[in-house]
């Protein structure tokens, strides 16, 4: 190969490489113009000059570099703007980062580093740090981390430094055209329960209690204008005191208003809450009783955002006993809660106005506390009486539910047994024992259809044996398989509830349109949706159609063909007593056949003749 060409290549080759290498470190002999960017060596961000909005000014900052909407993080020169566009970004002799004008002689913005540094590199968090050496091997003496504009990265921290005395807030931009230092911030307060505050100039507009979850610098960021923290779904929270002093503000009371008072409060201008005002908070409801040592407690509020912890005090590893002992001997003490800390289990207490108090909303937070507030002996006696009235109203509805139930069961039971220990009169009575009865040869012989072979089902070690259809009370597989179970019973009740819903006996049932029983026949009508035309007339108006076409769908349930999908008597006081229990659909019901023409001419003629029970029956033969 030509020497002059290979060399020429290598060359081409080696600038192509040192464009295509990302350069995420400035150092004494590198710089960043107006045009030129850092980029982080996972290409996460990227840094540089930039105009924000409909501005024309030039500012340094730190944006995300794979994202199409411009989305910056960081800005070094935020209350100094630059206009032109000659503008450099370098290190200076002292290793501080140095924004210069286009003449170098005017400094714009520059670092306070503690010691000499020798490079400045983007770190891939958005991070951009001074180290003492070219690749960090002598650490970090400063960075953009430790001064944060309107948002959090991870790992970045919010609060005071003890050690080096330095606070780290956000705070928002004027406009999205102006990134210098707007009215609101976001700061860690820190007292004996720190806690984040939003503040709009020098007031509080909204806060969060370090002890309900601190949030992940991922989900949190400053609105740039309109000095919003929000979190998660991005969703705006709720302002600090909207319910004022000894007010408790529940989003979620259902009510068009969601404030109200704590226990033992009532509202200090009821004028004001009526409209919709809650601003002045609540007073004690009875200024003139005393709360200290004359039979005094505490009434629990549950799931609570807890109220402003600046003057509260924090006890450690105080039992839930020893932390309501310690808030009632101080006559002073207005509130207390229990928790776990980082630390272990806390006490807190609280001796000034019980401020933002609101109920923790799930979808935002960790968890809520339980607040216990203190109250007088009358408000505790009315709140204990009331509490009892429920309790009794719960144990009233409770023993109703059971007894009726017991008393169900019993019925049931008691239906079933009568039906069981019943004899059948052959000729005067449409009832069918359950036990066996003696039949004479003449009426085995109507039976049987003079033991036709047509009847044969089986022959057995004493003979033949021969069917009848069993138009009844008793489940399929008890009749023809002798299978006998509580899932038999069931089937029975659930026949009792057809005959009871429709007037009619399953029996004796027949219908112009059909040879189905009556069971078919309920079946038929609830898949056409017309189970209302089961209903006996006489019972039009008596009950709601609902309460009716419910219970035709539980006798239903219970006649089911397969005994595995049948419900359990349990089950069916469940469901006869209780509304809200949602009801399966019914599969089909046992004995759902058409009788033949010359069965149902014989059931439509037992009307007006007596009947012949159709069993099944051994005819005896010699071995």
């Amino acid at each position: 190969m030509n020497p002059e060409k290979w060399v020429f290549n290598l060359l081409l080759s080696f600038l192509f490489l040192r464009i295509c290498t990302s350069i995420d470190t400035l150092t004494t002999n590198r710089s960043i113009k107006d045009g030129n960017v850092l980029v982080s060596s996972g290409e996460t961000f990227a840094l540089g000059f930039f105009s924000p909005g409909n501005s024309s000014r030039r500012y340094v900052g730190i944006w995300y570099n794979k994202i199409p909407e411009h989305t910056v993080v960081w800005v070094a020169n935020r209350n100094s703007g630059i206009n032109g566009t000659s503008r450099v970004l370098s290190l200076n002799g002292d290793g501080n980062l140095v924004i210069y004008d286009n003449t170098r002689r005017c400094t714009v913005w520059q670092t306070n580093a503690s010691a000499v540094s020798f490079s400045a590199r983007l770190l891939d968090s958005g991070n951009l740090v001074l180290f003492q050496g070219d690749r960090g091997s002598g650490g970090g003496v400063w960075q953009s981390f430790d001064h944060p504009t309107n948002n959090v990265l991870p790992n970045m921290k919010i609060g005071l430094d003890r050690r080096t005395g330095l606070e780290r807030f956000l705070t928002s931009w004027k406009s999205r055209d102006d990134p210098s230092t707007g009215e609101y911030s976001f700061r860690l307060e820190l007292n004996e329960l720190p806690q984040l505050i939003l503040f709009k100039g020098s007031t509080r507009i909204w806060r969060l209690p370090t002890l309900l979850g601190t949030a992940k610098a991922e989900d949190m960021a400053m609105g740039r204008q309109m000095g919003r923290v929000l979190f998660g779904p991005w969703r705006p929270m709720f302002a600090y005191g909207r319910c004022g002093a000894y007010g408790f503000c529940d989003p979620n009371n259902g009510q068009d208003f969601e404030c109200a008072c704590l226990p033992g409060y009532e509202p200090k201008s009821t004028e004001e809450w009526n409209l919709r005002d809650a601003s002045g908070g609540c007073i004690k409801k009875r200024r003139e009783l005393s709360m200290c040592g004359i039979g005094e407690g505490f009434v629990e509020v549950a799931d609570t955002k807890i109220p402003d912890s600046s003057k509260a005090h924090v006890w450690m590893s105080l039992s839930m006993h020893e932390c309501k002992d310690e808030c009632l001997r101080n006559c002073s003490c207005l509130a207390y809660t229990r928790a776990e800390g980082r630390e272990g289990a806390i006490c807190v207490t609280w001796y000034e106005n019980l401020m933002d108090v609101k109920r923790y909303v799930r979808r935002f937070l960790d968890g809520g506390l339980d607040l216990y507030v203190r109250v007088d002996a009358v408000e505790l006696a009315q709140r204990r009486k009331s509490r009892r009235l429920k309790q009794k109203k719960v144990a009233v509805v409770v023993a109703s539910v059971v007894l009726t139930s017991l008393l169900f069961i019993i019925l049931v039971g008691w239906l079933v047994m009568k039906k069981r220990r019943r004899g059948i009169d052959i000729q005067d009575s449409d009832e069918e024992n359950v036990e066996l009865p003696i039949f004479d040869m003449v009426t085995l012989a109507g039976a049987t259809n003079n033991f036709s072979d047509t009847n044969k089902i089986g022959k057995g070690g004493f003979g033949s044996v021969y069917k009848v259809i069993l138009f009844g009370y008793m489940a399929p597989e008890y009749a023809i398989d002798g299978l006998f179970s509580t899932k038999s019973d069931i089937f029975s009740f659930g026949v009792i509830v057809l005959e009871i819903m429709s007037g009619k006996r399953n029996r004796k049932f027949h219908h112009a349109d059909h040879d189905l029983n009556l069971l078919g026949h309920a079946w038929k009508l609830w898949m056409d949706g017309k189970a209302f035309e089961l209903i006996d007339p006489v019972m039009e108006g008596s009950f709601p159609m609902s309460k009716v076409l419910r219970c035709i769908q539980i006798g239903l349930l219970c006649v089911q063909k397969c005994p595995e999908d049948r419900p359990t008597m349990s089950s069916v006081v469940i469901m006869l007593v209780s509304d809200i229990v949602v009801l399966p659909q019914p599969n089909q019901p046992g004995f759902y056949i058409e009788r033949t023409s010359k069965e149902t001419h014989e059931r439509s003629q037992a009307q007006y003749s007596p009947s012949i029970n159709e069993v099944t029956m051994t005819h005896l033969e010699a071995r």
